[in-house]
């Protein structure tokens, strides 16, 4: 079993993580040992989070950053950082049971209310991303689901703006996923608009 260590500060606790997790770890800075099964959750704005969470993130190891007010901006920096989720930090044991039952099911979890936000802003933004693709390998149609998707559309949208079913749309994005070795829309996102 995997167990979770929460990285927050000082008198910052929640009774969630312990009634979703028991025997998590609960400390205020780096533990002295880290192992291979073990999830790390970290507060934003603890002393450099963003440095441990790409520390992590390189060893492999998933990172969830918490935050006490979702931010847009803090959410861009957690992904660029590497993190895969990005959770209010006193979100109920339901909310953090789905968000590790997402990112070991090799997703990353976004807030609802941010989702939309950055689904607007990466469509605009220029910046590279280090995952490298070769779009070549798409077929047409692929690559048009891809050049609508990456404007933020939806599947419904998608499949309207191509004149085909959601369903067709749905196997074009697993067939995209695994072609270009993306695990979702947001990492999709990120290594078009990185090419």
């Amino acid at each position: 079993m995997r167990q979770s260590i929460f990285i927050t500060q000082p008198e910052f606790e929640s009774k969630h993580w312990h009634s979703a997790f028991p025997g998590c770890i609960v400390c205020t800075k780096e533990p002295n040992r880290v192992a291979a099964s073990n999830i790390i959750w970290i507060l934003a704005n603890t002393p450099n989070w963003l440095t441990i969470v790409k520390k992590y993130t390189q060893q492999r190891l998933p990172v969830i950053v918490m935050t006490n007010n979702l931010d847009i901006d803090e959410l861009r920096m957690a992904l660029q950082a590497g993190a895969r989720g990005y959770v209010e930090a006193l979100a109920s044991k339901v909310i953090i049971e789905q968000v590790l039952e997402t990112i070991c099911s090799d997703a990353t979890w976004i807030p609802g209310q941010l989702l939309s936000n950055l689904v607007g802003a990466l469509s605009k933004a220029n910046f590279n991303y280090s995952h490298t693709c070769n779009l070549d390998v798409l077929t047409k149609r692929e690559r048009q689901v891809v050049d609508i998707v990456v404007t933020g559309a939806t599947n419904k949208q998608a499949a309207q703006s191509l004149s085909i079913t959601e369903r067709t749309i749905k196997e074009h994005m697993g067939s995209i996923f695994n072609k270009l070795k993306v695990r979702d829309r947001i990492q999709l996102m990120l290594v078009v608009k990185g090419n």
